[in-house]
């Protein structure tokens, strides 16, 4: 709607960020290295703390598309599923089929997995499970799906695989609680938001990308974005996605820190 005012090709800030268009930052890069670490390593299991909305899920599916020996990497994102639901969505994901027989009782569907882990690990491929909003998981859950996955690998040499529960913050005091899980954590990650001059190149790069020859954004608008989202990507996208609407509809010159302020309250408690 907005871009040809604006002389742009695309739109430059989307809600939802490809893994290949994730921005770089410091804490992205830390991250990921750690997470690396892991995988390469084989040190079995690992957790990516962070804020909703800072880039967790694109910097694990980023590592994903960068190394294809992580496969299959299973993106498990219902943890509010049953223990025996969730077990199924895991060992679906590893056995690359559609589903798993729902009577198949919890000791045949880790023997499947094991098998299956075995086979992976035969053909050269290192497996990834990933469990998604991992704060949500019940300590059900955890000691039913998570710890007899991770007994696994400790029982069997020849596997290689990793397992990594990424979750908001409260995550850290959901496995410290649980001390047989807490001792199996071999590497922890956690993604902050940017920092102020991460934010005004993010802005920056991201429009110029979309074809635009002008900065668009004055230099107080994308202070006030950075102080009023904390930094947070998500948040960073809706501001500036809706900047360049209001910024069209009012035909500016360009987008002012007043814009920006205007904005916060009608946006930032919905991206919270």
């Amino acid at each position: 709607m907005y871009q040809d005012y604006w002389g742009l090709s695309e739109k430059p800030f989307s809600y939802r960020t490809a893994a290949t268009e994730l921005y770089s930052s410091r804490a992205t890069r830390a991250a990921s290295l750690r997470l690396q670490y892991c995988f390469r390593n084989d040190a079995g299991a690992a957790i990516l703390i962070g804020q909703s909305g800072v880039g967790k899920s694109s910097a694990l599916k980023k590592l994903a598309a960068e190394d294809l020996k992580l496969r299959p990497f299973a993106h498990v994102v219902y943890p509010t599923l049953s223990c025996a639901e969730l077990q199924r969505v895991v060992a679906a994901e590893v056995l690359e089929k559609p589903s798993v027989d729902n009577n198949d009782s919890p000791d045949t569907i880790l023997l499947r997995l094991r098998q299956a882990l075995r086979g992976h690990a035969a053909d050269g491929r290192h497996p990834v499970i990933v469990f998604d909003e991992a704060h949500l998981l019940s300590d059900d859950a955890l000691n039913q799906v998570v710890l007899p996955l991770l007994s696994v690998g400790d029982m069997d040499t020849s596997l290689s695989f990793t397992v990594v529960l990424a979750g908001q913050p409260s995550l850290a005091a959901h496995i410290a609680r649980n001390a047989q899980l807490r001792d199996r954590i071999a590497v922890t990650a956690t993604m902050d938001g940017f920092t102020s001059n991460e934010t005004t190149e993010y802005i920056q790069s991201r429009i110029h990308a979309a074809g635009a020859e002008q900065s668009i954004f004055a230099a107080g608008a994308i202070e006030a974005i950075w102080r009023l989202s904390a930094g947070n990507p998500r948040r960073i996208n809706r501001l500036c996605d809706m900047a360049l609407l209001v910024g069209y509809a009012d035909q500016l010159s360009e987008v002012t820190a007043s814009e920006i302020e205007s904005l916060a309250s009608e946006i930032l408690p919905a991206a919270a």
